[in-house]
């Protein structure tokens, strides 16, 4: 069993940027300058900045590349914004991105910054916004300090309980990883759901899109009703968001204090969707080894990698990867064979 991506996400690093930029630039965007230059000048000169967040290989990026080098979108932008393009394919940005804690599904994406420096907007867009009136209308709301997500986030937070409003704004923790805050969201969210409206079109969006926990009336139904979403919706789809949901949750740092019936839940609703035992364990053993060494039971962390593993000899580099958590007390020797 290999434990690429949970080492990759254990252990992945921000390295210092080295901006890029896309080839042949799109003219209504400014060069790339360092990032710490951009907030400055943003600051400085009072106005916010708007990043497009794209792939070269994107199709969807090369249809708004196109409307975003028209003229009307230059005088725009050059008249709104201090305005850049991101490549994602470039490691520094997505360094950046990580370092603000805004998460991109998708591309083309539009992010908002103020003047100050604090993320506004974050907006996968499609095909419906992909003109020039569609993305001046989409960056005029973004821009908005009355009408963005971040402002539609604090009118919650100040009690405002409008349900459009809500999901946007939930969206919006989602995007900036802010899972305290969508939980809560989330929570009420399902308050305003009749259960007969559990399996709708929108309550599924909201699973798929919107939902960082597991932990409400909604996903339970949507978790012991797979079936009926798989007789509506695409079965990869649902299959896809239920994991997604569940692997969300087991990362938060909320996970290391989850009781053991909470794990258990969780673990069948992988069972639920098809996963096979090993599959599942895979998911569950690096954040069950962690609650194991906050108890202090490492003997019974030891055993739970080994067991893991079935006797068998553990590749090096995973190995090296558990031996960092597993060492004799006062000592760096590692405790696995």
């Amino acid at each position: 069993m290999r434990l690429s991506f949970l080492i990759l996400f254990a252990c992945l690093s921000i390295s210092a940027p080295t901006w890029a930029q896309k080839i042949d630039q799109n003219k209504s965007f400014r060069p790339i300058i360092p990032m710490e230059e951009i907030f400055k000048k943003a600051e400085k000169e009072n106005k916010p900045i708007f990043f497009e967040a794209f792939l070269p290989s994107c199709s969807h990026c090369i249809a708004y590349d196109k409307t975003l080098g028209q003229p009307a979108i230059k005088t725009y932008l050059d008249l709104n914004f201090h305005a850049y393009q991101l490549d994602l394919s470039k490691r520094e940005n997505n360094a950046f991105l990580r370092s603000r804690k805004i998460f991109i599904p998708s591309t083309p994406s539009f992010i908002v910054f103020s003047p100050q420096g604090k993320v506004w907007n974050i907006e996968p867009v499609g095909e419906a916004t992909n003109s020039v009136n569609g993305i001046i209308q989409l960056l005029d709301a973004a821009k908005n300090p009355l009408k963005n997500q971040s402002q539609l986030l604090e009118r919650y937070l100040a009690g405002e309980r409008n349900k459009e409003n809500m999901i946007s704004a939930a969206y919006f923790t989602r995007l900036s990883l802010d899972t305290m805050k969508n939980v809560g969201l989330v929570n009420d969210l399902v308050k305003m759901i009749k259960p007969e409206e559990f399996e709708s079109q929108t309550s599924f969006l909201l699973i798929q899109k919107v939902m960082m926990d597991e932990e409400n009336a909604l996903f339970q139904h949507f978790i012991t009703h797979i079936k009926n979403y798989e007789s509506k919706y695409d079965s990869m789809e649902v299959k896809q968001t239920a994991e997604n949901t569940i692997m969300t949750s087991i990362y938060s740092s909320r996970a290391r204090s989850f009781s053991p019936e909470r794990l258990q839940k969780l673990k069948s609703g992988l069972q639920a969707i098809g996963l096979k035992p090993q599959q599942i364990a895979a998911r569950f053993i690096y954040l069950e080894v962690l609650i194991d060494l906050d108890k202090k039971l490492v003997e019974q962390a030891v055993t739970r990698v080994k067991n893991f593993y079935g006797g068998k000899a553990i590749p090096e580099k995973e190995k090296e990867f558990w031996c960092k958590l597993l060492k004799k007390p006062g000592s760096t020797e590692c405790l696995l064979p």
